[in-house]
């Protein structure tokens, strides 16, 4: 019974939980809330849009918005895909510009998935360690063992450590620079 309850408990209070990490992600960005709110409705969009296309796989790319600036970081299989990816989400309302950081598919046992989140996780936690930089809103993306940066940031000092610590990372191969200035 008291497992029943706790569970109970659990489900009512995960989408509380949940709003509050969005309440405080607004509240520590630099974008102001109507900008960071039209960002996320971008993103779900664009993500919508790809899970119901045949051509685009979303379980392959990632998508992030800033600004009105949409990301799509993955694999694709052709240019015809990475074509159809920046097609719909042009379609998206609010979509200033789409950016496909592409990476051609395939398998590399030199690097795999348990290498890649071995990656993200070493550089998640260099950045969060760094007290004199503000990267809460810096993404990290691992392809392939690439590492893509992007997100927004105050000062060119920051975008600079930043990529200093993705870069000294051993094991990423390239590093690819997406961090925006804003003031």
């Amino acid at each position: 019974m008291r497992k029943s309850i706790l569970i109970a408990f659990c489900l009512v209070c995960l989408p509380l939980l949940t709003g509050c990490g969005t309440v405080y992600k607004a509240a520590v960005d630099q974008r102001d809330v109507g900008t960071f709110v039209d960002d996320g409705r971008i993103e779900s969009s664009v993500r919508a849009m790809y899970v119901n296309d045949s051509i685009v796989k979303l379980r392959d790319v990632s998508v992030n918005s800033y600004l009105g600036t949409v990301y799509v970081v993955g694999e694709f299989e052709s240019d015809a895909q990475k074509m159809r990816a920046v097609k719909l989400a042009r379609q998206v309302d609010g979509v200033r510009k789409v950016t496909v950081v592409p990476f051609t598919k395939r398998d590399d046992p030199a690097c795999g998935t348990t290498d890649e989140l071995a990656l993200y996780a070493k550089i998640k936690k260099l950045l969060v360690e760094d007290t004199d930089i503000w990267s809460t809103q810096v993404d990290v993306k691992t392809v392939q063992c690439n590492a893509v940066v992007l997100g927004l940031v105050a000062s060119q000092r920051d975008a600079d450590a930043i990529i200093r610590h993705v870069n000294s990372v051993e094991g990423v191969r390239t590093v690819q620079n997406y961090v925006r200035i804003v003031k």
